[in-house]
Parts: structure tokens; C-alpha cells; sequence
């Protein structure tokens, strides 16, 4: 399985001694977003690109540009919720124009007839682009699964959050039910109080179970990357750059070993 991680994982070096680290340490892709207010970390997309060819990095999701307090305008009417539509449509273009997967999409609000229509609007572009767009499981079930209920589209896709699952609605069993819908996977672990993104050894996931859940996706080795969106901040401050890396990748490893497991029984 090909095995990726967030192009900014929290320590703040040159950019393209990150990406050769990221490759000669075994990754094989990795998640990044184009939103301008992150170049002092990432770099431009076009920068970051011409850095994942150079090194043989394949791209998976490209995350939604946004700001967490506008969201639940993408269903209000106003002039917000048009720019939050137009932000996500030319999400889907850069997308397509680097050659990203998918989109990775956070929803959050109440639903209404104008945010659908929105949305409507968006995996119209989406299909002609042929660009998927996955909705991340976050802190809004009810969102989440009245997106689903209400939108048939074969663009419309899942992606899966491990950490936002164990600390927000550890009860709740997304892989179960939209298994066929995922495309893209946020790898993560907590202790279950709150949003960490941090190394396995710090929280509480059950990877075994999650393993047995994702070895169910019909082609998982060919069509899932393991990606993880790691945070600096979350995990021993005595861990340097590389090492974390290390961390990450034999964590992936050991998922893979996992899945692989399942898989043959």
C-alpha cells in the first residue's frame, strides 16, 4: 500500500529538504492544501508540485481552503457562502490541474436547500473535471450524514478521519457505513479529549479494529493510501524531524502488516 503523510507535519524547515526527507525515508505520497496563508510553512502549491516530482511523491488529497468560524455560512444565503462555494471550485481545478486524487471537504453548519444547491454546483464541476470530492468526518455527524441522505452523486466520496472519530464520536461507526465511499484517509491518533493529531504511542485507537474495518474497502491495497496528518505539536517535543518520520512510517507499516492480515483470513 502506498503510504503518505501531510506535506507540513509541525517543524518549520526548508521545504525541500522536508520533501527529500519524506521520500528517502519510504513515503511514497503525500496531503497538502494550496490555501496561500500556509506558504510560510508549505511553500506555494506550485512550489510544493515541482518538489513532489522531483522526489518521486505521488499526490494524494488536496484539503479545502476555509476558515473554521465561515463554514456554516456555506448553507446560509449571503456573499460567504458564494465565496466559500468559489473557494472550493477552485480547489477542485488546482486539483486537477497538479493531479491530486481528491478534494477533502469540511462540512459544517446547518443543511439547507441553498447549501445543497451549492454543492450541487460544485460536483457539477467535479464530474466534468473528474476530480472526487470527500467529505471529512469531523465534529458534525448530523451534517455528515444528512449530506449523504440527501446527495446521490458518483463524485460525492468519504474521506476518513481517525482522530476526529476518537475524540468527538468515538461511538460512532463511519467505516461500517461508508466504506464504499472511501477515498482518502486522515491518520491520527488522541487520547480522546481532543483533536491531538499525534503518534499512536500518545493515544487511545484501537488500529487492530481499524485495520479489520478498512480491510473490508474492495481493493483497499490498490485504491487507499495510508495517509497521516501528523502535528509536531502533539507529540514529544525531543523528537527531531526525522525521527518523527520514522515514527509515522513504521506506524503505516505496522497498519499495512495489520490490513494484510485480515485480508488473508
Amino acid at each position: 500500500m502506498r503510504k503518505g503523510i501531510s506535506f507540513y507535519f509541525g517543524y518549520k524547515n526548508d521545504i525541500e529538504e522536508r520533501a527529500k526527507m519524506i521520500s528517502s525515508l519510504g513515503f511514497d505520497s503525500v496531503i497538502t492544501n494550496a490555501d496561500k496563508r500556509f506558504n510560510y510553512q508549505n511553500g506555494t502549491i506550485k512550489k510544493q508540485c515541482k518538489l513532489f516530482k522531483k522526489y518521486g511523491l505521488k499526490l494524494s488529497s488536496l484539503h479545502f481552503q476555509y476558515q473554521n468560524e465561515d463554514l456554516p455560512y456555506f448553507w446560509k444565503t449571503g456573499k460567504i457562502g458564494e465565496k466559500l462555494k468559489k473557494n472550493l471550485i477552485k480547489d477542485v481545478k488546482i486539483a486537477k490541474k497538479y493531479g491530486f486524487s481528491c478534494v477533502v471537504v469540511h462540512l459544517k453548519g446547518e443543511y439547507s436547500d441553498i447549501g445543497e444547491r451549492r454543492l450541487l454546483d460544485v460536483l457539477k464541476i467535479c464530474s466534468k473535471l473528474n476530480v472526487m470530492l470527500a467529505i471529512e468526518n469531523i465534529d458534525c455527524q448530523p451534517m455528515f450524514l444528512e449530506v449523504f441522505k440527501n446527495i446521490k452523486h458518483n463524485m460525492l466520496k468519504f474521506c476518513y478521519d481517525s482522530g476526529h472519530n476518537n475524540a468527538f464520536d468515538k461511538d460512532f461507526d463511519y467505516l461500517d457505513l461508508f466504506i464504499d465511499k472511501l477515498v482518502a484517509l486522515h491518520l491520527h491518533d488522541n487520547d480522546g479529549t481532543a483533536d491531538q493529531h499525534t503518534l499512536n504511542e500518545f493515544g487511545t485507537i484501537d488500529w487492530d479494529n481499524l485495520a479489520k474495518k478498512l480491510s473490508k474497502r474492495k481493493n483497499v491495497l490498490e485504491d487507499i493510501s495510508l495517509d497521516y496528518e501528523i502535528s509536531n505539536k502533539s507529540v514529544d517535543a525531543h523528537i527531531d524531524c526525522e525521527e518523527c518520520l520514522k515514527k509515522v512510517k513504521r506506524q503505516a507499516d505496522e497498519l499495512e502488516e495489520k490490513i494484510l492480515k485480515y485480508l488473508e483470513k
